[in-house]
């Protein structure tokens, strides 16, 4: 007996999948040629960018939480929470500041009249230098501490010192200007290092301006370069253009001797000063008988005056590309195969195909799921944008109410902001706002948010304007209602809310937005902070 033939439906659908699958691995594999060709031509972009990109992270970063931590101390003393006359004030409010860091110095204070606090963590304990002017001269009391407020001894001693002719030294400039030194010797340790500083204008009659500055020896940050350096096969370098200066974070070995990365070097910065000190560009040179490749970053962003630099043996390079593309394409295909072949099978066995399509989840029903979730941690509701119910007008406090919560989202771990629904999840919308449309109504929440708390924020914060109905809404007014959803992310800085001239700092804590206090809030931002999660 002659078994049946399979349908012809089947085999039409088996040929049709069939060529399917051929052409799309034969489109995966000269894509992947294609791209194996394209990045083969421009390793230097390719490579060495990715390891400015990835391997110096932690140094930039780094640098960044110390401008961080400036314009907190900045804001303090535009605030007038720095007592310069109480020694144990200061202490109390500096120690948890570099408390932990070990790639800190010491931190500085100091008035145009002279004065100055020093603060350095020293083996089991700590020691500040208080410098008061006295005639020709100054004073300096030096002083042990075991906390901010236990002494363990002091003396004094008459000295020359004067902060206002050190480097970091500046009056007061546009306010968050941070500035940041060459290369210099510190006074109270001898050893070279840089100081990143920032200034103010006093609230006192006798004084007019203040500096604060962080101190980081070029011990720690070589430490930190030569971490960064054993990542990878190249030589990772600082810079210091304006002096000419160039500090290699390791040594390269040739085959037969020892290369000197000074000498190595030298062709690199003379090409990158002739093509004007460019940021990220590629530069081909030769050293001996190997072409290298090199690029150069800026040490702190929108600042020049150190460079961190990284070179590499384009042979390296090349055969590091080889192996990891040949394995990317060869992993690419098997899952590319194995997986139509899987498909193959299963359209086979069921005779056709099962159409999916990927779900997109409704932001209506998003809007009544997070209702039914109730307010929490990570999701708040508000009535209206900026009108009172009890009173019917408009208030500030309103608009300062949520404003509140979008900044303690971003200073927490985010979360959404309903504005059109009331305290027990009733949807209410925004009728009572009287906006003319919503375009006005949006454009007055950007409006708002800009001015307090700052355009730069925008990219945290998305704004839906959504039309929805309340179900069993017993008003006369039953029907579609707006309501604003606007999800915030975590900034991974400090955001504040700007009120007139005050400054505040706002966290979550359950369903609520918690204001914190100065104190408070130092701590708060260093215990979220990777390098104090790291120390």
């Amino acid at each position: 007996m002659q078994l049946p033939s399979p349908p012809k439906r089947k085999k039409s659908l088996f040929l049709s999948l069939a060529l399917s699958l051929a052409g799309f691995l034969l489109i995966l594999f000269c894509l992947n040629l294609y791209q194996y060709l394209r990045v083969k031509s421009d390793v230097a972009s390719s490579m060495l960018q990715d390891i400015n990109a990835k391997e110096l992270g932690g140094l930039r970063n780094f640098f960044g939480t110390i401008e961080e931590k400036l314009t907190i101390v900045g804001d303090w003393g535009k605030n007038g929470v720095l007592d310069s006359k109480d020694t144990v004030s200061l202490n109390k409010k500096f120690f948890p500041l570099i408390n932990g860091q070990q790639r800190i110095s010491g931190v500085l204070l100091a008035d145009n009249t002279g004065w100055e606090y020093f603060l350095r963590h020293k083996d089991d304990h700590w020691l500040t230098r208080i410098t008061q002017p006295k005639g020709q001269g100054a004073i300096a009391l030096y002083t042990s501490w075991k906390g901010p407020e236990k002494s363990l001894s002091s003396h004094e001693k008459p000295t020359r010192y004067d902060p206002r002719k050190r480097p970091w030294f500046h009056p007061s400039r546009k306010s968050g200007d941070i500035l940041w030194t060459s290369l210099y010797s510190f006074v109270e340790t001898g050893k070279k290092g840089i100081t990143a500083s920032v200034s103010w204008d006093s609230p006192k009659r006798k004084i007019s301006y203040f500096v604060f500055g962080i101190d980081i020896s070029l011990e720690q940050i070589q430490q930190l370069m030569h971490h960064d350096a054993k990542k990878n096969g190249g030589l990772i370098f600082l810079v210091n253009a304006t002096e000419n200066s160039i500090l290699p974070a390791n040594k390269l070995s040739g085959k037969e001797n020892a290369i000197d990365a000074k000498k190595l070097l030298a062709p690199l910065m003379d090409q990158w000063k002739t093509a004007g000190q460019p940021v990220l560009e590629t530069i081909r040179f030769s050293y001996g008988s190997q072409q290298w490749l090199g690029s150069l970053q800026p040490l702190v962003r929108d600042k020049t005056v150190f460079w961190i630099g990284v070179a590499a043996p384009e042979k390296e390079l090349l055969l590091n590309l080889h192996h990891t593309l040949f394995r990317i394409d060869l992993t690419d295909f098997l899952v590319a195969t194995a997986g139509g072949m899987l498909l193959l099978l299963m359209i086979w066995k069921n005779g056709g195909f099962g159409r999916s399509e990927p779900m997109k989840v409704d932001p209506v029903v998003r809007l009544h799921a997070l209702i039914n979730q109730g307010e929490g941690a990570d999701v708040e509701f508000k009535s209206t944008v900026r009108t009172n119910l009890n009173t019917g007008k408009t208030g500030k406090e309103i608009e300062f109410a949520w404003l509140k919560s979008v900044v303690a989202f971003m200073n927490s771990k985010g979360g959404t902001l309903l504005i059109g629904v009331d305290d027990t999840g009733r949807i209410t919308g925004l009728d009572a706002d009287n906006f003319e449309n919503n375009d006005r109504c949006l454009l007055h929440l950007k409006n708002l948010i800009n001015q307090h708390i700052g355009a730069e924020f925008s990219g945290f914060i998305n704004i839906s304007l959504l039309s929805c109905e309340q179900e069993n809404f017993e008003r006369e007014d039953v029907g579609e209602k707006n309501v604003l959803m606007i999800d915030v992310i975590r900034a991974g800085r400090p955001v504040f809310l700007k009120i007139g001239k005050n400054e505040e700092f706002y966290i979550r804590s359950g369903p609520s937005s918690v204001k914190l206090s100065p104190s408070q809030m130092i701590s708060y931002v260093l215990q979220n902070t990777p390098s104090r999660k790291r120390a």
